[in-house]
């Protein structure tokens, strides 16, 4: 989809908003949140952090052999799910496919989570994360008997290290790289690990080795190291519910269901993840039966429902909006002192500005126009799941121009000035059409905004370079982040990759300060400032709660997505009518 064709539609879209409101509302028939104001927080029972962590000797506990999976067959089916991205296709920890792993179950980690609850519960590893008295080591106990695909042997703690390194090496595009480089892995026994941190971690292991982020799919080292890693990205091998059968560069891959897996057995023996970057192709992919399983932006949900197809919701989501980068520290090699929404000699303008840039946004229109009705106003880029992370008073920035344009004079530019905004697509997220939406609004107010379209592994690679400076693009936070689990990822200094939005001395402190605090109650409070220091200081250009709308073929039955994921994954579970 074409930055001038995406122009025009946000335009057109915005002048018969009225006309196409009226049109789609009187077709509702999925239950979305009231877009007039923040929606409730999708409570669970459990969080990712209220998961029993024990304390452990290096000894750890004996693993045990997994118990024989239930003795049925797959249905001779085919199921395709259609996906905007693959990331870069070299399937392994070290590259940029965080989103494909999601859909690729060839893959396990050593953790997942019960779709309702939250609940941690052990995948690979036999027991629940277990921590030295100190909180600085993590031992990991593994299963015993775990198989990789096509006879390539026993999971091993070799596997387990060689995944963690590959994940933290120097050139390492993984979103958790920094985390995964000063971890130091040692091998305690065949299916025994300790993984030493520099400081106390409670999130390392729910952060890093959990099905939630999928940053830590478990390879063969054996496999890699006869094929190489070229080959190995390419033919996957892995533990998983289904097994490798071909990969057809942007545009598929394919696997078939294994018999008798030791955790579950798929209900259908074929599964296709097939690369569609055209709404409209998918939805017509979907209509005829040549898909059964796709996410699509809320934009495009009345033309679903005009089809006559099944739409499901997942609620909650996260938050999204637009990212104002060059907010680096000033010891980074391309730090510019001089973008507008930064002005290091003068950051009481810069302030300025960024709130300039808020105030021009009118976030109601956007969700009711835009994103159909689908989404809330949300005060602050951070999870909606998560108390910690607002507070009730803390309300919208409000949309008014007018004083918009006064602080934007005030802050040095009374005629406005040039940017760049990046607009890519991202599965089921309207990344693209909310950093459209958000440069009309701009241009309102003198912003002259030039349209940069790419994929998100290129933006991913600008980010890793800090070459965003003085550019705005789209920016997205999980709604599944606890505590201080998001900041790390997404707003320290030592993350890398896209999670890179912004950089603060006071926002590395309170980091450095919650991820090494064990005590919950601590770790809460220390969440909240940081999170009101995010709202205080116009860090980002928030736009919208976002529940999830995908599309279901007339085949699909049960599927339970995890809750505040923003991907459909766990296709392993997906039933059949």
């Amino acid at each position: 989809m074409k930055a001038k064709w995406i122009h025009g539609v946000v335009g057109l879209v915005l002048v018969l908003s009225i006309v196409l409101v009226a049109c789609s509302r009187g077709e509702e028939a999925t239950p979305v949140t009231p877009s007039s104001a923040p929606p409730p927080a999708a409570k669970v029972t459990a969080s990712p952090t209220s998961a029993p962590v024990a304390k452990a000797t290096a000894a750890g506990t004996p693993a045990s052999k997994p118990a024989p999976g239930p003795d049925r067959t797959p249905k001779p089916e085919r199921v395709t799910v259609l996906v905007e991205a693959l990331g870069t296709e070299g399937f392994l920890p070290s590259n940029d496919s965080q989103t494909a792993f999601k859909m690729l179950p060839t893959y396990e980690t050593l953790w997942d989570m019960e779709p309702d609850t939250r609940q941690l519960r052990p995948v690979l590893a036999e027991t629940l994360p277990q921590y030295s008295d100190d909180g600085k080591t993590l031992f990991i106990n593994l299963r015993q008997g775990i198989q990789f695909h096509d006879g390539w042997g026993e999971m091993t703690a070799e596997d387990v290290k060689l995944t963690i390194e590959m994940a933290g090496r120097d050139n390492s595009l993984n979103p958790g790289k920094a985390d995964f480089a000063r971890a130091k892995v040692e091998i305690l026994g065949p299916y025994k690990l300790a993984v030493h941190l520099p400081a106390p971690s409670w999130s390392w292991a729910i952060e890093n080795g959990a099905n939630y982020r999928l940053l830590l799919p478990i390879v063969s080292k054996k496999y890699i190291d006869k094929v190489g890693e070229k080959e190995a990205g390419r033919h996957l091998i892995g533990t998983g519910p289904f097994k490798f059968v071909k990969h057809e560069l942007s545009q598929s891959v394919e696997f078939e269901a294994v018999t008798n897996h030791w955790r579950v057995t798929p209900d259908y023996k074929t599964l296709v993840v097939k690369k569609i970057t055209e709404p409209g192709t998918a939805l017509a992919m979907l209509r005829t039966g040549e898909a059964d399983l796709a996410a699509i932006s809320p934009q495009f949900v009345p033309e679903a429902r005009a089809a006559g197809l099944e739409i499901r919701v997942v609620p909650n989501v996260g938050v999204i909006g637009v990212g104002l980068g060059g907010q680096y520290l000033p010891s980074r090699a391309n730090f510019d002192p001089n973008v507008p929404w930064v002005q290091a000699k003068n950051p009481e303008k810069g302030l300025m500005v960024r709130k300039a840039l808020n105030l021009a946004v009118n976030r109601q229109e956007i969700i009711d126009h835009v994103l159909n009705g689908i989404g809330g106003q949300w005060p602050v880029l951070a999870s909606p799941n998560n108390d910690a992370s607002y507070d009730p008073s803390w309300k919208p920035y409000p949309y008014d121009p007018v004083e918009a344009k006064r602080l934007l004079a005030e802050g040095g530019y009374p005629n406005g000035f040039e940017t760049t905004m990046v607009q890519f697509p991202m599965s089921g997220h309207a990344t693209r059409e909310i950093a459209e939406a958000v440069s009309t609004y701009w241009e309102k107010i003198g912003i002259r905004v030039k349209r940069l379209p790419m994929d998100q592994p290129a933006h991913r690679q600008r980010q890793n370079e800090f070459r965003n400076a003085g550019v705005a693009f789209p920016v997205y936070r999980n709604g599944v982040d606890e505590e201080m689990m998001g900041p790390q990822s997404f707003f320290s200094s030592k993350s890398a990759g896209m999670n890179i939005q912004f950089e603060y001395s006071e926002l590395d402190a309170l980091i450095a300060k919650g991820t090494s605090e064990l005590n919950k109650e601590k770790r809460l409070a220390i969440a909240y400032d940081f999170h009101k220091f995010m709202y205080e200081n116009y860090l980002a250009v928030p736009v919208t709660v976002e529940n999830m709308p995908y599309v279901v073929g007339k085949r699909v039955g049960e599927y339970r997505t995890l809750t505040g994921d923003p991907f459909l994954m766990s296709l392993e579970y997906l039933k059949l009518k």
